[in-house]
């Protein structure tokens, strides 16, 4: 580390990560180079030669914003033409942005997403293509593709984005990192563009589970109850839950294959592994029957805003969109009905596990000459969220990890937790996250 460097630490990570950012331009709709640096080197200033005394819980870190969530003085598209063109800057902060701002957080920038956090896929555009940063022939998954790279490419220490059926998990566990989304009620959502009300969540990516704790306990509305450098839970003793459902059905062999070494890792470790039916599982696909409520929430959200322009939306977004305008009142009465049966249903079934286990994704990230046609979008756009699409409808929390660090073409492991149990999923993630081959130093 240079002299320079030495005396101004936050400056020289900012920079860092802003040089990163440069040059993966793709993954970010505004770089805030100027204030980005003003503000690291006020950090800088502010704790010159307090050593290695953490001043602040997030003091100096760039961390970087999904494009659907309010930054003051920036209009949010939410990665549409259509929102964009009826956007106004944003007056203020949303609740998140101003917590990590008070934390002492540096807010790098804005990232990329898949049009109205629609895709799972993420952005294959030829005009707007963001490849995976591990293997470029492929996709780094979606919507909340953008605030994946960054955090792969070293741009951010951690990025907050959003999830409505795994837009923050999928992208996780295809890059190679750990994406965490926290109970729906348990984040602010005042200043993020909605795609359902009742299923969407403000989560976080980072490269550790202890990174996205960090940021949990920022973000979170309720203090957390644990002390801030608390010691990961033993994984001996704790239950975990796997259903043999369709989340198991169809996984790709590295998939199956990572999937079941870490069962075998939890066993050897004195963890309780035990296998279950959860019927409440069988119903998840139902709630999406002709577009599901979401749809109907986001059409009528862009038709308030007049955001329903076609000819600013592609063909692919507007057909779903359009489901959500032809959908009755009765009908979604009865799906959210559904949801609600189903929520409790599960809640019931699992009160005695510490966490439910399956793979993230049943593959690994397809290659973006994979869905470059409409059949092969759709097929792998649903594939993705297959699994991780649960979590939302049963109103849960959920962590993505890297089964294994090691492998060029990543595979996530998903822990899942009751409502409102996030800090203690936290917990076990982070122990469990210790024992996965090529954890290396982070």
């Amino acid at each position: 580390m240079t002299n320079s460097n030495a005396r101004n630490p936050y400056s020289a990570l900012v920079n860092s990560a802003l040089d990163a950012a440069s040059m993966h331009g793709t993954a970010f709709t505004q770089i805030y180079r100027d204030t980005a640096m003003a503000h690291a080197a006020a950090v800088d200033a502010r704790f010159a030669g307090r050593g290695a005394e953490w001043p602040m819980p997030l003091a100096g870190v760039p961390v970087t914003i999904k494009d659907n969530i309010d930054v003051a003085g920036e209009p949010t598209a939410a990665g549409s033409p259509a929102v964009m063109e009826a956007a106004s800057p944003a007056a203020t902060d949303a609740d998140v942005v101003r917590r990590l701002r008070t934390a002492g957080a540096i807010i790098l920038g804005k990232t990329a997403m898949s049009e109205l956090a629609l895709s799972s896929v993420g952005l294959i555009e030829q005009t707007q293509r963001l490849p995976n940063p591990l293997d470029p022939r492929r996709v780094p998954g979606g919507s909340s593709c953008g605030a994946a790279v960054s955090v792969a490419v070293g741009a951010a220490w951690a990025a907050l984005g959003t999830d409505t059926g795994g837009s923050v998990q999928i992208p996780a566990a295809l890059c190679g990192l750990v994406g965490f989304k926290p109970s729906a009620s348990q984040i602010s959502r005042d200043g993020v563009f909605p795609l359902s009300q009742h299923l969407d969540s403000v989560g976080v990516i980072a490269k550790s589970a202890r990174r996205c704790r960090m940021v949990y306990d920022v973000i979170a509305q309720q203090a957390p109850k644990r002390l801030p450098n608390s010691m990961p839970r033993p994984i001996k003793g704790l239950r975990f839950a796997v259903p043999k459902n369709y989340v198991l059905t169809d996984l790709e062999p590295t998939v199956a294959k990572a999937f079941e070494q870490t069962l075998s890792l939890l066993s050897a470790q004195g963890a309780v592994l035990e296998d279950i039916h959860l019927p409440a599982l069988d119903r998840v696909p139902d709630v999406y029957l002709g577009g599901g409520f979401s749809m109907a929430e986001l059409y009528a959200r862009l038709r308030s805003r007049g955001a329903l322009a076609k000819s600013l939306i592609s063909s692919r977004a507007f057909s779903r969109i359009e489901q959500g305008g032809v959908l009755l009142a009765a009908d979604m009465i009865d799906r959210l009905a559904l949801r609600a049966s189903l929520v409790e249903s599960a809640a019931n079934q699992t009160r005695d596990w510490d966490a439910l286990l399956m793979p993230t994704c049943p593959i690994p990230a397809p290659l973006i000459s994979a869905v470059a046609d409409d059949a092969g979008y759709g097929h792998h756009n649903m594939l993705l969220m297959r699994n991780t699409r649960a979590a939302n409808v049963l109103d849960r929390c959920a962590i993505t990890l890297p089964a294994d660090r090691r492998e060029r073409l990543p595979v996530g492991v998903t822990l899942m937790g009751l409502h409102g149990q996030d800090e203690a999923l936290l917990e076990i993630a982070e122990a469990l996250e210790g024992l996965l081959p090529g954890r290396g130093a982070l």
